[in-house]
């Protein structure tokens, strides 16, 4: 595993940190007004799915694992199995119900999402910035309602439950941040 200073890990980089395999997924550089610049870095473990602030200094090095990236689109869920096919090889992958986590609220058959890899072994999905779902549980939307900062709860297709304007009703679809589960607007295609 090749060594890389800290300043060269960005988002979506794979490192062996303390034994263990974690993904960054967030980090700023600080240059305080006194002392020392340093690397704040949000980090996943990439088998666990537990995220972890860590502080390193400006000339830390880190073991740069080598990941595999692919894209795959969701085709199905078998039992406690979600079962991905590779978008060129066709290749199947199933990954348990305990792995995905709730990542499986952003799941919508047909999308494309990208695993990522090491020896064979999927350590992390990564999903669309957002995704569409329709509303199939929600109270009945108000006419000419407008997007006020009162919101009502909507259950989707996926079982997510997200806040929305009092103008969407059953049956809508909206598009959704997959980061933080937030409503963005309405979809209509």
């Amino acid at each position: 595993m090749p060594s890389i200073g800290v300043n060269q890990v960005s988002r979506g980089t794979a490192i062996n940190w303390n034994g263990e395999i974690y993904i960054c997924v967030g980090m700023e550089h600080i240059k305080p007004g006194k002392g020392p610049a340093y690397v704040q870095m949000k980090l996943k473990n990439a088998i666990t799915g537990r995220i972890i602030d860590n502080r390193f200094r400006s000339q830390d090095t880190v073991d740069q694992v080598d990941v595999d990236r692919g894209d795959y689109t969701f085709s199905y869920v078998s039992g406690d199995k979600y079962v991905f096919m590779h978008t060129k090889t066709y290749e199947e992958v199933e990954i348990s119900d305990e792995a995905i986590g709730d990542r499986k609220d952003y799941l919508v058959e047909g999308n494309t999402v990208t695993l990522c890899t090491v020896h064979g072994s999927v350590l992390s999905i990564e999903l669309p910035k957002t995704v569409v779902l329709e509303v199939i549980e929600t109270e009945p939307g108000i006419k000419n309602a407008s997007a006020t900062n009162v919101g009502k709860p909507a259950t989707t297709n996926t079982g997510l439950i997200v806040t929305v304007p009092p103008f969407i009703n059953q049956g809508d679809r909206i598009k959704v941040d997959t980061e933080n589960g937030t409503y963005m607007e309405r979809y209509n295609a």
